[in-house]
């Protein structure tokens, strides 16, 4: 092997690490995230994800069990990172609500794309009837996910399947053509917590997929950020902690949309948009209870979007 390859090829094992580890770390981050809202005090703002605690190491489960810790680390990311806690909580009972209705649809297949620790195939198992789950994610956090489900004694429905994907080197159609899916079927796709990681180019592959392999009436849900925050340009509420915070890092976001432009983008790539929630909107809608009451304020830059493939 001459001696540029070689460095190619590590240099390649380094990136392929360094996903997989990231995925890893963003996966746990949200797992501790729903914890902490599923023990909220107040009952209009509690989290739904009680399954959450299984992917925490025993440290982190032990000290979170006590109010006045949670209370502490709730303060610590306000500081850090403002809005991050609520905007994981809102967005996990959006998410939640998307799913039950394909369920009570019974949508043929629901796909999720970059699963991490969601929990919802399980926390909703007695609302599947015909519905088949497919859970994609990187090798490395889905064998871990599946220890830690068996550990608990946690059984999994037999609708679903856990598809290990290498996202650098696999295809969608490569990995999902070994098993059950069916193209010719209607899908429901949850893509939560993941377009901002990826080039635009991996973004627009995900959609030609879904397209082109999934039947009439087939749709995905997704969140995404502003533009301006991707690329250090706005000052909305919590993009500047959390665009330093990531900086840092050495792994910054990659992919955001600019505002008023989602309807265009989704059109380029074959999809029209039957929903769409500003930051505003999102948080009118996730973070009041019934009473008025306001649980806090959110990333001001987040956007979510629920799209349907172009007939």
């Amino acid at each position: 092997m001459k001696n540029g390859e070689k460095t190619k090829e590590l240099s390649e094992e380094k990136k392929q690490s360094s996903i997989e580890q990231r995925a890893s770390r963003t996966a746990m981050m949200a797992a501790i995230h729903r914890f902490m809202a599923s023990k909220e005090e107040n009952p209009n703002f509690q989290g739904p994800d009680d399954l959450a605690k299984l992917f925490l190491p025993p440290k982190a489960k032990f000290f979170l069990s006590f109010s006045f810790i949670r209370r502490s680390i709730r303060k610590k990311l306000h500081k850090k990172v403002p809005g991050t806690y609520e905007y994981v909580t809102a967005r996990t009972k959006h998410f939640d609500n998307l799913f039950k209705h394909a369920l009570e649809e019974n949508i043929p297949q629901i796909i999720f794309l970059g699963a991490g620790y969601d929990t919802r195939a399980i926390r909703f198992k007695d609302s599947i009837q015909r519905t088949n789950i497919f859970e994609l994610d990187a090798p490395t956090t889905q064998q871990h996910k599946k220890e830690l489900l068996q550990k608990h004694n946690i059984s999994i429905p037999l609708q679903v399947s856990f598809v290990p994907i290498n996202f650098s080197k696999e295809n969608m159609d490569d990995v999902l053509s070994k098993g059950v899916y069916d193209t010719s079927q209607k899908c429901f796709f949850i893509w939560e917590g993941v377009t901002m990681y990826l080039p635009e180019e991996a973004i627009k592959e995900t959609l030609a997929f879904i397209k082109n392999n999934s039947g009439r009436g087939s749709t995905v849900a997704f969140d995404y950020f502003c533009k301006s925050f991707v690329e250090g340009k706005c000052d909305y509420y919590g993009a500047k902690e959390l665009f330093e915070s990531v900086s840092k890092t050495g792994e910054p976001y990659q992919f955001g949309i600019e505002e008023g432009k989602i309807e265009s983008f989704l059109s380029e790539n074959g999809f029209d948009v039957l929903s769409h929630y500003t930051p505003d909107e999102f948080e009118k809608t996730y973070l009041y209870d019934d009473n008025g009451e306001y649980f806090g304020k959110m990333y001001g830059f987040a956007c979510h979007v629920y799209a349907g493939v172009e007939p």
